[in-house]
């Protein structure tokens, strides 16, 4: 079993730099990557967009980030009143986007499935080997990208 290459991550960075770009005109900084501590939880923020992940690949995708950057996403995209469950719906789109993503860089045996979506959780990695955390920044709010992917493949 192997965990994500690091060359197979940078599809993932590059989507998460696309997709606030492509959304709102300007690029999200995306920070170095980096292996994330599967004891301890990650930086807690207020919703998380979880895609689980089966096939050729096993694990899971998550997307979490602070009201205040989806917020702005939302009005971005010409919303003017917003609710929780918009918070809702966007992280969970934007987490599939980047499973979307993941099965076009990693082939069709990716299954993906519909996003959970969480108010108020933080994320525990799985166990070894160790998941790829993405920090990134924009708007002046930080968000991660968690990228807990492994394969039978070696």
């Amino acid at each position: 079993m192997r965990a994500i290459q690091e060359q197979e991550l940078k599809a993932f960075v590059e989507s998460v730099a696309h997709y606030f770009k492509h959304s709102t005109g300007d690029r999200a900084e995306v920070r170095s990557a980096f292996l994330a501590d599967t004891d301890q939880y990650l930086p807690f923020f207020d919703y998380a967009g979880i895609v689980d992940v089966s096939g050729d690949w096993s694990g899971s995708l998550c997307f979490a980030a602070p009201r205040g950057m989806l917020s702005h996403l939302l009005v971005a995209s010409g919303m003017d009143t917003i609710t929780d469950a918009d918070h809702l719906d966007l992280v969970g789109e934007i987490a599939n986007m980047f499973s979307g993503r993941a099965r076009k860089e990693l082939g069709e045996g990716l299954e993906i499935s519909v996003p959970r979506r969480a108010a108020g959780i933080a994320f525990k990695p799985s166990s070894e080997p160790r998941p790829y955390v993405v920090p990134l920044s924009w708007h002046g709010f930080d968000a991660m990208v968690v990228v807990d992917l492994k394969t039978g493949r070696q």
